[in-house]
C-alpha cells in the first residue's frame, strides 16, 4: 500500500505569488504552488527568499507572505452560518505587510 492520503477540501487557494512557493502536510510529497493551487488544512507553505506568495482563505481574507517564511495552516474550519475558528501557526519568515497599511 502507498502513502494514505489525507481526503480535505481546501481552506485557501493561491491568489498570487512570485519565487518558489511549496507546501507540505505530514506524510506527503511537497508540491510547487502555482496560481490558483489550492492549500490544505495541516499544509506548511513555505517561500524561498525573494518570493512572495498571497493566499486567499476560504473566508475571503488574505494572507501575504515574503520571501524566507513559512505558514502553517494547523486547523481552519469557516461556516457562514455558525461560529468560526481558525488557528495559523506562524512558523517563521517574515509576513508581507498590507498596502492599507503602507499608505497610512
Amino acid at each position: 500500500m502507498g502513502q494514505q492520503i489525507l481526503e480535505t477540501s481546501p481552506v485557501a487557494s493561491v491568489l498570487s505569488k512570485r519565487g518558489k512557493v511549496t507546501a507540505v502536510r505530514s506524510g506527503q510529497e511537497m508540491r510547487i504552488l502555482k496560481r490558483g493551487d489550492p492549500v490544505y488544512q495541516d499544509d506548511t507553505v513555505s517561500t524561498v527568499r525573494g518570493a512572495n506568495l498571497q493566499l486567499r482563505m476560504k473566508d475571503q481574507n488574505i494572507v501575504m507572505l515574503r520571501g524566507g517564511s513559512s505558514f502553517r495552516v494547523r486547523l481552519y474550519r469557516f461556516d457562514s452560518h455558525e461560529s468560526e475558528i481558525k488557528r495559523f501557526d506562524y512558523a517563521g519568515g517574515e509576513l508581507r505587510p498590507s498596502r492599507r497599511q503602507l499608505a497610512n
